[in-house]
């Protein structure tokens, strides 16, 4: 008898230890959603370079060249964080969530 309810009191407190543990919040959602938006921001920079360099103006492309360095090195920061919490190809992830959204879009 003793046994049956030592057993019991250490199974609630065990249960009760367990169920006040949270799980760490990741922000792999936030994460993603910077990070689509750099890519956008990168494919949009790299069309106004291409426009700017076919209408001649050489300092217009220059900064935007800029621009699309500074995207680069925040969707490699995002990749490596996204990386750590555990997504797999997280770049290439992105590209295909943008897809979608863009395929959805235009119906």
């Amino acid at each position: 008898m003793k046994k049956t309810i030592l057993t019991l009191l250490v199974a609630l407190l065990t249960a009760g230890a367990f169920a006040q543990t949270t799980t760490p919040v990741t922000d792999k959602q936030k994460d993603m959603k910077d990070l689509r938006k750099d890519v956008r921001d990168k494919r949009h920079d790299s069309r106004i370079r291409a426009h700017e360099l076919k209408q001649g103006d050489k300092a217009e492309a220059k900064a935007e060249t800029k621009d699309i360095k500074a995207d680069k090195k925040d969707i490699a920061s995002n990749a490596k964080d996204l990386k750590k919490d555990g997504v797999k190809h997280p770049v290439k992830r992105a590209q295909k969530q943008i897809h979608r959204q863009n395929v959805h879009r235009k119906h």
